[in-house]
């Protein structure tokens, strides 16, 4: 079964701007380096990295990963994937550092997706065996917020509907959804109990609308809001803080260097996957569904991320 999201890759254009954003301030973890590349993790994460910054002429999310319960299933998936007409290439090993076997997929929306499920993961023991430190216990070498875990992505998409059959078919349930007379505008799909691991809301182009970060509480989204004013990133506000009253996360959304929108994010609820799901009318939905309470919603939020034009077309360096 398909477990959770794990990892994100965003195209950026200044891999050293991009570093002070993420690291210096916001207080990402900086795992590895290369040319090219800058493989981060939050603070309570045991994979090595969850976010990847791969310096690009043009910005834009290059990826995002599902982690699965077995290096079988993702034979499982391929065969889905087949039935229903879908691309895909399987690769025996990871185009990046610790990743096993990937199964790449051209998601029928547009989207870049990989599933997988072998990832190197932190080391928690000592030289004399038993339990040295779990990553969250390195608090003393942590800067910024920092971020504790990645939690979901936010997907534009031109139908919605078409794009819940896809999603369904692979075993992911719906939480909440908002319905627009005849059709679905938005929908929130996971994997696991809480309330998303990917969104969909109607756009006439797939992109990537945000990402999204756990923090520690409402008191640390604020503090993000203190951290980048004090920091110089101000302008990098883009809405919030607030409250929504789809899945009652308390939020505050900000861009990077790129523009790449990154949801700071605390308090959505935790429901059993097999549940009905919980309808909103469009209407409800920009109400109190949207935002129920907090600043109105600036005309900014609704610019999107560009998603990677040549998934699936660039032949892989192994």
């Amino acid at each position: 079964m398909i477990l959770r999201l794990g990892q994100v890759e965003l195209f950026v254009t200044n891999l050293d701007k991009s570093k002070e954003f993420y690291v210096d301030v916001l207080g990402f973890t900086e795992v590895e380096r290369t040319e090219t590349n800058l493989y981060l993790r939050a603070a309570d994460e045991f994979d090595k990295y969850s976010l990847i910054l791969t310096e690009k002429e043009t910005a834009a999310l290059g990826s995002f990963s599902l982690r699965v319960s077995s290096p079988e299933y993702l034979e499982v998936l391929q065969k889905k994937h087949e039935e229903m007409g879908i691309e895909t290439q399987y690769l025996p090993k990871g185009t990046h550092p610790g990743q096993g076997p990937v199964l790449r997929v051209a998601e029928p929306n547009g989207h870049p997706v990989e599933f997988y499920h072998s990832m190197e993961q932190i080391e928690v023991g000592g030289q004399n065996g038993g339990v040295d430190a779990l990553p969250m216990r390195k608090s003393h070498l942590q800067n910024g917020i920092p971020p504790i875990c990645i939690d979901h992505m936010n997907l534009r998409v031109k139908d919605v509907d078409k794009a819940l059959e896809y999603w369904q078919a692979i075993g992911f349930s719906i939480s909440e959804y908002v319905q627009d007379g005849e059709e679905t505008f938005a929908a929130w799909t996971r994997a696991k109990t809480s309330t998303h691991d990917v969104a969909l809301v109607k756009q006439e182009e797939a992109a990537l609308h945000h990402f999204a970060y756990i923090v520690d509480g409402v008191a640390g989204v604020i503090r993000t809001a203190d951290l980048l004013a004090d920091a110089g990133y101000r302008d990098n506000i883009d809405y919030g803080p607030g409250r929504h009253g789809a899945t009652n996360a308390f939020f505050l959304y900000i861009t990077d260097p790129d523009g790449h929108r990154l949801e700071i994010y605390s308090g959505d609820y935790n429901r059993d996957t097999d549940l009905p799901p919980i309808g909103w009318t469009k209407e409800q939905y920009d109400k109190k569904g949207r935002l129920w309470w907090g600043p109105s919603v600036p005309d900014s939020f609704f610019k999107t991320t560009p998603v990677n034009k040549e998934w699936l077309k660039t032949p892989v360096q192994k």
